[in-house]
């Protein structure tokens, strides 16, 4: 990207974001304002949050790679600040470009303009953190960049405060890298958030992982990876934890080490739960010529069912990006004790 291109970048980043804040804080005046007139109210009582969650699936076209076969997807949940704002944490796939497999999580805020009935326009935009599989020459990257994700949807609800369809439209500005757009369809829905979780009502969870690890180049193998947490709540909506990871053993990297994240928890029905974290990690790589110690990030996505007020199971994506091309993901199942 040329510096016209790099100067046109940043102003669109910073209007975007300008943007998405005035639409948020206008949309929380309006609602304010307009005491009076009918909205779509969230029906809860004193304390409790109002929670979203959804997913779409879709096509589109990169400015670099063109076609993404039909691989698009997003993934999203977040909270209701009023009948007219939200904010959101997301996870984008943009499908399969030629030579490009970019990914990324977005922290978006959202607007919902009401258009009588069941119907709503949703514009939303945010920062996005992507990383690119592709090849420069022969070499794999793991290309990290700052960009922008912004939306426009059109959401059904097919019950009030409750299961909506969602039409929606992405556009990506990345720096110094391509650009994208892409046009998905999917199913959301709203949620009560019980105010006090058991797992907010200020004890210690302990859980054991396990899971494959993997890298994102072909021909090497999937191994076995395993994370042990301690993850401390802090009010019902935050958590802080402290973990060790081991990514096993591949051709790529040979990694262990610890973690510290900092997470957002959304209790979504009575007993279950979606958070998303992120933090340093801190890396020993045995496998690596040299400086085989490295900082790394690691990206989580979770959902978790309490079975008992003690006992929770899980699922959980870890994304591990480092800085040297060896990036990693791992599914994983977990189970934690609240004591």
């Amino acid at each position: 990207m040329g510096k016209h291109s790099d100067v046109r970048f940043r102003f669109a980043f910073a209007a975007a974001a300008a943007a998405a804040a005035a639409v948020g804080l206008a949309a929380a005046g309006f609602a304010n304002a307009d005491e009076g007139a009918p909205s779509p109210s969230s029906g809860l009582g004193p304390g409790q949050r109002t929670l979203d969650a959804y997913a779409v699936y879709g096509n589109g076209r990169a400015s670099e790679g063109g076609n993404m076969h039909w691989r698009a997807y997003e993934i999203g949940f977040g909270q209701a600040l009023n009948d007219y704002a939200s904010v959101f944490v997301a996870y984008l796939n943009e499908g399969h470009p030629t030579d490009n497999h970019r990914d990324g999580f977005a922290l978006l805020g959202a607007a919902r303009l009401p258009l009588g009935g069941r119907a709503a326009l949703e514009f939303a935009a945010g920062p996005y953190f992507s990383m690119n599989t592709t090849h420069v020459g022969d070499e794999a990257r793991n290309e990290k960049r700052l960009g922008i994700r912004a939306s426009a949807a059109l959401r059904y609800e097919l019950t009030p405060n409750g299961i909506y369809l969602k039409a929606q439209y992405n556009r990506v500005q990345m720096a110094g890298g391509h650009s994208s757009d892409t046009v998905l369809f999917g199913i959301g829905s709203g949620f009560g958030g019980d105010p006090h979780p058991s797992f907010s009502d200020g004890r210690t969870q302990l859980s054991v992982w396990t899971g494959t690890s993997q890298t994102n180049r072909p021909r090497v193998p999937i191994q076995k990876g395993y994370l042990v947490e301690l993850k401390r709540p802090i009010g019902n909506a935050w958590a802080y934890s402290a973990s060790f990871v081991y990514e096993g053993v591949n051709d790529v990297a040979a990694r262990r080490g610890v973690a510290a994240q900092f997470w957002y928890v959304a209790p979504i029905l009575s007993r279950w739960s979606l958070s998303a974290g992120i933090g340093p990690y801190l890396a020993y790589d045995k496998s690596a010529p040299s400086d085989r110690m490295k900082l790394a990030a690691l990206f989580s996505a979770q959902i978790g069912y309490e079975f008992t007020k003690d006992w929770t199971a899980n699922l959980r994506f870890n994304r591990v990006a480092t800085g040297n091309n060896t990036d990693q993901d791992m599914f994983m199942i977990g189970l934690a004790h609240n004591f």
